[in-house]
This record gives structure tokens, sequence and C-alpha cells, in this order.
């Protein structure tokens, strides 16, 4: 059996619901109808009784029935009577009806048959004369015909209304949920030919569809953006370690070949062993991004005293004191913060080595820890070689080095430090930026909001 769309489901449960609506309305306005063609009838009963009184007196003693006298209207029956009975005036359907006994000023049923009659008397009383009576009589259901032109209307009007309302909701689901068709039909293309640049592209109403196409097109986005990113990191991961491989398979050959001695052999095993370390410690770090963005190396937040960790990390690179560079701090006391140590160890270190890797020598790096209303920030500025601007926005990028920077610089890194300094930085919350000259120095500051 073929399952039901959504558009098919909207539009049984409207029609549904609308025949239940109309079955209720119907319902109500038959109650409604009897009620007011009852109030009716028994007003028109009782006006005409109550009118037709002032026509009928005693005139020389005969009893007189002046000509306005109305004995039949709107499907009321008019009569008069003396006290004994005898009937002056008038008829009525039945002569039931006619011997009924008298009660005045009170309406009453009478029973003849499958139909019901309504009976109403009014007295006229003399002085000098027998009484009189007025009796009206009407069919209980008089206004029937009423009843049934209203009925047939509703009866008429209600499946029109109904048939209009499923088409009318059919049509306006089908248009509600176009966009779905577009989000589906997108993803399909997306699924089909990997082209994760496609958008979804609907009207901008504001709605709940309109929403969560958004949603896919900054998720399209970020995909696009973690597929380039793995493209690019997987590209330039296969060129650094070509390199040392290279490396090592030129001096394995060499000393297979031409190697006359313990010499050559010694230094063709320290260039193999060089490499290794070179490849070793690449792998090292890529394994600990994957860790940090898989979320699969456990991350220990505790409440750090981040001024004494920072203290000493900072003394055991005074103690280095590489390419003659000093190392300077000034530290707020007392900051404390939930931290993982070791990563925030880590991402200090990072900056402290990008500092005197591309400091000057005899130069100068400052760092300081400082603590404000709505923050913690940490800072590491150097006196070197600077970034030049165009290249300021991309050395977050794994393996990104700048041309001048390898120029400059005596040794150089991986290019991953920088990159684990924002992915350590954004675990914890905070945000990462830099400032720089070139040829005056560079500073990275890292921004933790304070605790609540």
């Amino acid at each position: 059996m073929k399952k039901l769309t959504i558009k098919m489901k909207i539009t049984i449960w409207f029609t549904v619901f609308m025949i239940i609506l109309s079955t209720v309305v119907f319902v109500f306005i038959a109650l409604i109808s009897n009620s007011t063609v009852s109030q009716e009838t028994r007003g028109m009963l009782i006006s005409l009784v109550e009118d037709n009184t002032r026509e009928v007196e005693y005139d020389d003693g005969e009893v007189d029935i002046d000509d306005d006298f109305v004995s039949f209207s709107n499907g009321v029956y008019c009569l008069v009577f003396d006290s004994t009975g005898k009937k002056f005036s008038g008829y009525a359907p039945y002569t039931e009806l006619e011997s009924q006994t008298f009660e005045n000023a009170n309406i009453r049923s009478v029973s003849i048959g499958k139909e019901t009659y309504l009976i109403y008397d009014q007295l006229i009383t003399s002085k000098k004369h027998a009484d009189l009576w007025v009796r009206g009589v009407v069919l209980e259901s008089g206004n029937a015909i009423t009843s049934s032109a209203v009925y047939r209307a509703v009866l008429i009007m209600l499946p029109i209304l109904i048939i209009l309302a499923a088409v009318g909701g059919y049509m306006f689901a089908g248009r509600s949920l176009h966009p779905i068709k577009k989000i589906s039909k997108t993803a399909e293309d997306i699924g089909s030919s990997g082209d994760l640049s496609k958008r979804i592209d609907i009207d901008n109403n504001g709605d709940e569809l309109y929403q969560l196409a958004q949603t896919f097109n900054r998720m399209f986005a970020r995909l696009e953006k973690n597929f380039e990113a793995e493209r690019s990191f997987t590209s330039d991961a296969s060129h650094e370690l070509r390199t040392p491989v290279a490396t090592i398979l030129a001096q394995c050959e060499y000393a297979f070949e031409n190697a006359s001695g313990e010499q050559e052999l010694y230094e063709a095993i320290g260039a193999i062993q060089k490499q290794g370390y070179r490849i070793s410690h690449l792998i090292e770090s890529l394994l600990q991004f994957t860790r940090m963005e898989q979320q699969t190396e456990v991350i220990s937040f505790e409440t750090v005293e981040l001024s004494k960790l920072v203290s000493y990390v900072c003394k055991e690179y005074e103690e280095i004191g590489e390419k003659g560079i000093t190392l300077t701090k000034f530290i707020q006391p007392d900051i404390i913060y939930k931290v993982d140590r070791t990563l925030f160890s880590r991402m200090l270190e990072n900056l402290i080595r990008n500092a005197f890797r591309y400091g000057k020598d005899n130069g100068t790096i400052t760092v300081s820890l400082k603590e404000s209303d709505n923050a913690v920030i940490l800072s590491v500025a150097d006196d070197g070689i600077g970034i030049a601007p165009d290249e300021l926005s991309k050395i977050w990028n794994r393996f990104y080095r700048a041309d001048k920077s390898r120029s400059f610089a005596k040794g150089t890194g991986l290019g991953l430090g920088l990159a684990m300094v924002k992915q350590i930085a954004e675990l914890h919350g905070g945000k990462v930026q830099a400032e720089s000259i070139p040829d005056l120095g560079s500073v990275f500051t890292v921004e933790l909001l304070a605790e609540k």
C-alpha cells in the first residue's frame, strides 16, 4: 500500500476536521432554529389572540365581533366562544381542538394523531353579560417550512464549504510544503554529485521552512569547509611527509652504495634519525589534532591558578635563552580559571616557541596574563620579523608557513603550532587573534570568557 504524502495527510486531516465542524454547526443551527421557530410560533399565537380580544365585545346584549377580527393568520386559527362553549366565530382544523377546556393565558399542547397543536385562551370578562373566550390554535411545527428552508440551505452550503476547504487545503498544503521539495532535491543533488557548494534557494518569508533551509545551508557550508580543510590537510600532510621520507631513502641508498667508512655511515644514520624524529613529531601532532577534533581525547577541566601555571611555563623558557632572546612576564596574581592543565600549557608553549622561532636575535618576548571584567586575557608579544597583512588570516591554517618566515627563521616548525593554539582556545570556549607589523613584531592574544 502506497504511503500517504504529508500534503495528503494534511488535506485529509483538514477535511475531517471541517466535516466534524460542519456537523457540529448543523446540529447547533438545527437546535437554534427549532428553538427560534418554537418561540416565534408561540409569539404569533399570543399576539393574534390578544389583538383579537380587542375586537370582541357586547352590543345591546349581543356578541359583536368587529370586522378587524382575524380568524386565520400565519398558520394561527382564532375562535370566539362563550363560557358554555358556544362558538361565535372562527374555526379549527379539528373539532377536538374546539372542545378543549378553557385555561386563561396558558399555552398548552394537544396531540391529534401524529400532529401536535398549541392552544392559547384569553378570557374577556363582562359585568352584565356572560364571559367570552378567544382561543388561538396553531400547529406546533407551524413554521416547519421556514425550518426546512434553513435546513436545506445549510445542507447545500456545508458540503460546498467542505469541498472548497478540502481543495483549498490541498493547494495551500502543496504551496506551503513546496520548499521541502527544494530541500529534498538539493540534498539529493549534493548526494549524487558530491558538490557541497550547492545551496537551497527558497523565498525569504521568515517561516519555519525557510529557517530549516537556512540551517541546511549553514550545515552544507560547514561540511564544504571541513571537506576542503581535510582535502588541504591531506595534501599538506603528504607534502610534509614526502620530504623526510625522500631524505631517508636517499641517505639509505647513499649509505649502501657510497659509504666507505664508519664516519659516513654515522652521518647517514644521523640524517635518517633526524628525519625520523621529524616524522614522529608530525604524526604525534596530527594524532593530537584528530583526538581534539573527534573528542576522543578526554579533556579534563579543573580549577587552576593560571597565574602560577603561566609563571611556571615562562620560567622553563627563561632558562633556555635561545638566540639571546630575553623573556619577560607581567602576570596578574591570583587568577583562577577552569581549564585543562595539559592543553593550556601546550597552547602557551606553542605561542612562546613560535615567538622564539620568529623573534630576532637578542630580542625580547613579553608574556602577560590579566583578568578584566569579562575575560581572562593571555598574550605573547615578540619584536621579531612580523607577519604580512595578507598572510595574517592564514597563519591559523595547519601546515601554513609564510615564505618570508621561512627565509628569516633559522629553524622552521611543521606549521601546526598556531593551528593547535586556535583549536585549544576554542575548546576552552575562547578565541585567539593576532596583530602584527612586518619587521617590528607580533602580538598573539588568547581571550577566555570570565566564568559566571
